[in-house]
């Protein structure tokens, strides 16, 4: 039952006595206390109860990514290194076979200093984007340990800020 609603068909002992307690786990919070201290006992059982559901429904995540950027993150870097390589090799195969198809369609083929050049680009390229997913991804886990990884913190490829 989430908690701050009341269920009549409910058997617990509704006492005023700090219900929150009572059940471990259970985010109820009693409506229906008497005394002095009921409303601060009240908002003490509503705080309570919202840190007992952020540690039931967000902590596991939060735990499980952090041990992911502290242990498991050379994996997870290369994983993203070769995500970029392959993607940057992709299209340079298919604009070489596009290239090549315009170009046999003239009639012309490339000569050996034009597939130099080509090569040459094709290195840079993938050592640029090797370079630039290295310093993603060390920035993206920066974020997460520092705990920045909020919308209005993230940058654009461009460097620009998302709003």
């Amino acid at each position: 039952m989430p908690f701050g609603l009341y269920n009549e068909n409910d058997n617990r002992d509704y006492s005023g006595q700090g219900s929150f307690g009572q059940d471990q786990g259970s985010l109820y919070v009693n409506p229906f206390r008497s005394g002095d201290q009921s409303a601060q006992d009240t908002l003490a059982d509503l705080y309570e109860s919202e840190f007992q559901d952020y540690l039931n429904r967000f902590f596991p995540y939060e735990k499980d990514l952090i041990e992911q950027m502290t242990t498991g993150f050379e994996g997870l870097q290369q994983e993203e290194i070769g995500r970029a390589q392959s993607a940057v090799a992709k299209q340079y195969a298919n604009t070489r076979g596009q290239e090549q198809r315009r170009q046999a369609g003239f009639g012309i083929n490339q000569g050996q200093s034009g597939q130099a050049d080509y090569q040459r680009s094709e290195t840079s390229s993938l050592v640029a984007a090797r370079n630039f997913a290295r310093m993603r991804s060390e920035e993206r886990r920066m974020q997460v340990l520092s705990g920045g990884t909020g919308a209005m913190g993230q940058k654009s490829i461009t460097g620009g800020l998302n709003g």
